[in-house]
């Protein structure tokens, strides 16, 4: 359905340039006024311009949510004792965050904490987010500021992505250079980790004593895995394709060596065609093999055909052409079938959880 839509805001593009050509070869042959070409021109460019936008951005319907719980969200932020890598400028380091919530519930349950992809969004898997608030969940989306494709300060200021962090994004090289792949997986894991570290334990300072679920998808994901390593009050993992980065120790003979012990909490592992097929062919996905091959109930793997990476995100139904050009193909399922098996998914995952 979206393929098709956009396909026709595309086609209607293509309609509105053949006919402004006409309507300018027939003001020529008339004769008509300097004045009135320009405001023809105008209308014609505002229109193209409106028809373009829909085309990359379509109309969105809502996800409905399956839980009993009213839904409300919050942001606030969390100011880091430490100075923003990203900023230049010697300032420190300020984090975004969403909180979404249910309104009308008591459950003591894990509060989820979640980490966008790389140049995401601190709403990346909204719809995840209220299915899991509708079902009682706390959800607590941090915006990492120079790796997000925008982000918002608490003085009202917007900032994109980092020119050092694209930059990073556009050398990254893990089977040809893996030497230099290890140094930015290790500077990325720094910095999110201690971004969770940081809301993580502001949200335990005003809470009390809490258990944490993490999720990410993509570089958010290898963060997630990262802080089931070090946390005690981790209790379980959703990584949306996402290489352990974090287990990645170093580099011997041009190939990557792991701390390959086993995770000690469950971890719930999602996959799309961008990923899995290749998954023993990349060494930064060791880990994830082994999450494959080893007899282990902590272990849950889920793959679905059929989907790109940006399919495991809400971009597949905000922005098809995007998420199209950012996975290499449009995906074949239809994005909001497979965003509701997603959420169903770890809806489930989580309540074998309780």
């Amino acid at each position: 359905m979206a393929v098709l839509l956009v396909s026709a805001f595309f086609v209607l593009m293509l309609v509105e340039i053949i006919l402004f050509v006409f309507v300018r070869k027939r003001q020529r042959k008339k004769g008509t006024g300097k004045w009135y070409r320009i405001v023809m021109l105008i209308l014609f460019v505002l229109l193209w311009a409106v028809t373009f936008k829909f085309a990359v951005f379509p109309p969105v319907r809502e996800i409905p949510t399956t839980g009993s719980c009213l839904i409300g969200f919050s942001d606030y932020w969390v100011d880091e004792d430490r100075t923003d890598p990203y900023s230049g400028e010697g300032t420190l380091r300020e984090l975004q965050v969403r909180k979404w919530y249910p309104l009308d519930s008591k459950n003591e349950l894990p509060v989820i904490i979640a980490s966008h992809g790389s140049c995401g969004t601190i709403d990346n898997n909204v719809s995840l987010y209220r299915e899991l608030a509708s079902h009682g969940y706390t959800v607590l989306a941090v915006g990492h500021p120079g790796q997000a494709v925008s982000i918002q300060y608490k003085n009202g200021k917007k900032a994109g992505p980092s020119s050092v962090f694209l930059k990073q994004i556009s050398i990254i090289q893990p089977r040809k250079a893996p030497d230099q792949a290890y140094g930015i997986f290790s500077e990325w894991m720094d910095i999110r980790m201690t971004d969770l570290n940081a809301v993580m334990d502001d949200h335990a300072d005003r809470e009390g004593k809490t258990d944490f679920i993490m999720m990410g998808h993509s570089l958010g994901g290898s963060a997630a895995y990262a802080m089931a390593r070090i946390r005690d009050d981790v209790i379980g993992c959703i990584a949306l394709e996402s290489p352990c980065m974090y287990d990645i120790k170093g580099v011997e003979n041009g190939e990557f060596v792991f701390d390959d012990s086993d995770y000690e909490i469950p971890l719930l592992n999602v996959y799309s065609d961008s990923v899995y097929p290749h998954l023993r062919e990349w060494g930064q996905y060791k880990n994830n093999v082994m999450f494959l091959d080893e007899d282990n109930p902590y272990y849950t793997n889920v793959y679905y055909e059929g989907v790109g990476h940006m399919g495991l995100c809400d971009l597949s139904v905000t922005s098809p052409l995007l998420s199209m050009v950012l996975s290499g193909e449009f995906q074949k399922v239809e994005a909001y079938t497979q965003l509701e098996r997603l959420n169903a998914e770890c809806i489930e995952w989580l309540n074998a959880l309780k």
